[in-house]
């Protein structure tokens, strides 16, 4: 111990009262000490639980802290208090910057903190939040930029530990569920200082080979120190940037990473991540069997609607002799209206005639008459020219009608090598059961009716 500039060991006090030992006032004893004290500890950092937390009016800030053997009593003054950001909680496990002293009053030995943080995963939740914010701000977190995640991955990759509890999971999840789908493995270290980096080389590995069309950035549970290379900066970029779909299957559902912030979708652990990437092959056996069932039932529908139509369309069309008909009918109007008309053409062109013969009767000149004579040859050559060509038009128009009925006449498909069954009552033979075996049909052709006996009635496909 130091005293009055001088060193004084305990076991060089004097053994007897009457060597004249060196008294000290308690006070003096207290003021050496915390001298003593604030010379040897200046500032140092001490960790440990807070407990015993008052915070009188004063604004001062008095606290324990304690581990599993020890206490020392702490006190914040109100102007350092004041301006530190973490507001401290009995229980919590922090770490403060203080100097050793000893409140001489009592001869207690405290530490006056200069500043406290939260020790442990409370760092690591703050800097959490602060990187969490920081990459919202950037639009990482942006909904806008998400790919959308293959429904039947072709082939998936892998970016985890090799050895891990995840790659198991997942691998034999995937093996359950649908065991075809391709998994290329990318191992990488998920947790310790290297982790990080380990992980980003994963990445850019899986998107330089292009084989993958989805990645799974996977890791089983642990605490926020286990789980911490997830939260890395370039990690989070990394998934950002990555060209593949990214699943992030991090530790357990409560466990939400900034890695789960910023892939492309986030399942709530490793094994939920290969669920969403394989469909179920039960159930897709199922719904093809549900299919299979609803096809027939469909194609029936189908049938029967087309049936419908065509029964419908066959109610409104004209049948063909009715069509032939009425062409007939037609045409015999026009050839009497043509007839009716070349007769009054005749008459009138008589009339003229008369009336002209009689004017040149009345005035009698020759010219006038051979002039007429003329005209009169010139008109009737042309009267016969337009009969001709308004008779060649009828005939014309009448073989085009006749082609056209031919065309849609049964007599017409006969001629294509078809042929038409009836049976022994005259009526067309169209199914199968309107005969049988043995019965005598006759079958017309383009240029003949054959009398035929059916020997075997075989269903169609």
């Amino acid at each position: 111990m130091h005293i009055n500039g001088q060193i004084r060991k305990p076991n060089s006090f004097p053994r007897s009262m009457n060597q004249n030992p060196t008294i000290f006032k308690v006070s003096e004893l207290a003021d050496e000490m915390r001298r003593l004290m604030e010379a040897s500890y200046p500032e140092i950092w001490i960790e440990g639980e807070l407990s015993s937390l008052s915070s009188p009016a004063s604004g001062h800030l008095y606290f324990s802290l304690k581990d599993e053997r020890s206490q020392l009593r702490c006190a914040m003054f109100k102007g350092r208090a004041s301006v530190n950001r973490y507001r401290p909680k009995v229980g919590d496990l922090v770490r403060v910057r203080a100097k050793i002293s000893v409140y001489t009053a009592r001869g207690d030995l405290q530490c006056i903190v200069q500043y406290i943080e939260e020790a442990g995963e409370g760092i690591l939740q703050r800097r959490y939040e602060e990187l969490k914010q920081k990459l919202n701000a950037e639009g990482l977190f942006s909904q806008a930029h998400k790919q959308a995640v293959p429904k039947f991955a072709q082939c998936i990759g892998l970016v985890t530990s090799s050895s891990g509890a995840a790659v198991r999971d997942i691998l034999t999840t995937l093996q359950r569920r649908c065991p075809g789908i391709p998994v290329i493995i990318y191992p990488s270290l998920v947790q310790g200082d290297t982790a990080a980096a380990s992980i980003v080389a994963a990445i850019n590995a899986a998107v330089a080979h292009q084989h993958c069309d989805v990645l799974i950035v996977s890791r089983g549970g642990g605490s926020l120190e286990d789980l911490w290379s997830f939260n890395d900066e370039q990690v989070a970029r990394a998934i950002y940037n990555c060209p593949i779909p990214v699943v992030s299957g991090v530790g357990h559902e409560v466990d939400v990473t900034i890695a789960d912030l910023v892939a492309d979708l986030r399942a709530p652990t490793p094994t939920a991540a290969a669920e969403l990437l394989s469909p179920d092959t039960t159930q897709l056996q199922t719904q093809l069997n549900a299919l299979g069932q609803r096809l027939p039932l469909s194609i029936k529908r189908q049938f029967q609607r087309r049936a419908q139509n065509v029964d419908m369309t066959g109610r409104q069309l004209v049948h063909p002799r009715q069509q032939l008909s009425n062409k007939f009918e037609r045409l015999g109007k026009l050839s009497a209206a043509l007839v009716s008309g070349q007769q009054r053409q005749r008459q009138y062109r008589r009339d003229r005639l008369n009336a002209q013969g009689q004017r040149l009767t009345r005035n009698n000149p020759i010219k006038q008459i051979r002039q007429h004579q003329a005209q009169q040859n010139d008109v009737t050559k042309r009267l016969r020219g337009a009969e001709q060509r308004l008779l060649n038009h009828a005939q014309e128009r009448l073989r085009a009608m006749g082609n056209q009925l031919h065309l849609v006449s049964p007599l017409a498909t006969l001629d294509r090598g078809f042929a038409i069954a009836h049976t022994e009552n005259n009526a067309v033979l169209k199914h199968g059961a309107q005969t049988s075996v043995g019965a005598t049909i006759r079958v017309r052709v383009s240029d003949a009716q054959l009398g035929c006996t059916v020997d075997e009635i075989t269903p169609n496909d």
